[in-house]
């Protein structure tokens, strides 16, 4: 089944869509909103594999929107639907799966259906013989952890670290490589200088000038979250 997400500020526009999305017996239609802001906030309950989106709406555009979500959700499928075709540029450089020039035909709508069921099925393809392990330094000897007893890493003086509830090791990747490696096992980027595993968060403590402090399972360190990812964060835990 694939869950999709339809935003746009024209409600006749969300209908229509709705209407010719709602033909494939594999698609399920799991919120549509006119309000982007409130779109946004439901990504974490919601959690669907795709939204459809309008560009040029009030208060937040969808290219805002698509880099929201992406922070929430990182594999999220974004499919632009606008009536103007000079974003389309732009569009791909966020990685948009999709671009649909309004008015669209029916048989538009379902080829960018079938073309978010392939992607889905790639990426579930990969994602089962992807090896769960990391590779880190101790001392002088390259192992291999268990990517589940990792609680959080950061970087500091241009070194990498990654530590779990015994030990911390060190990384010759870059702190944006490990990011890669680790996102789609529930790590989250919450800080510029640190990645969390969200399993092992306790407690999350509201901080000054809206940041937070996270308190993790296995370790007395506290991991702060800066404004620019409170509300990856805040998307995260439905707060």
């Amino acid at each position: 089944m694939l869950k999709i997400l339809i935003i746009d500020d024209e409600k006749i526009a969300i209908e229509e869509l709705a209407f010719v999305l709602s033909k494939d017996e594999d698609v399920e239609i799991v919120g549509k909103y006119t309000d982007v802001k409130q779109g946004i906030e439901s990504i974490s309950a919601l959690k669907p594999d795709a939204v459809f989106l309008d560009i040029s709406m009030p208060g937040i555009n969808g290219f805002i929107a698509a880099e929201e979500f992406k922070k929430i959700v990182d594999d999220i499928q974004v499919v632009f639907v606008t009536a103007h075709d000079k974003y389309a540029i732009k569009a791909f450089e966020l990685d948009a799966s999709d671009y649909i020039l309004k008015p669209f035909s029916e048989d538009r709508i379902l080829l960018a259906i079938n073309r978010l069921k392939g992607r889905k099925e790639t990426e579930k393809d990969h994602s089962h013989k992807t090896l769960k392990k990391l590779p880190v330094w101790k001392k002088d000897s390259l192992i291999l952890i268990n990517i589940e007893e990792i609680l959080f890493c950061y970087i500091k003086e241009g070194n990498v670290y990654i530590v779990t509830e015994n030990q911390v090791y060190t990384s010759e990747e870059t702190l944006s490589q490990v990011e890669t490696r680790l996102k789609q096992f529930n790590f989250i980027k919450c800080h510029r200088n640190y990645i969390v595993n969200l399993e092992s968060i306790t407690n999350i403590v509201p901080w000054i000038n809206g940041t937070f402090i996270l308190k993790l399972n296995g370790t007395e360190e506290e991991i702060p979250v800066s404004r620019n990812y409170n509300k990856a964060i805040r998307g995260v835990f439905n707060i």
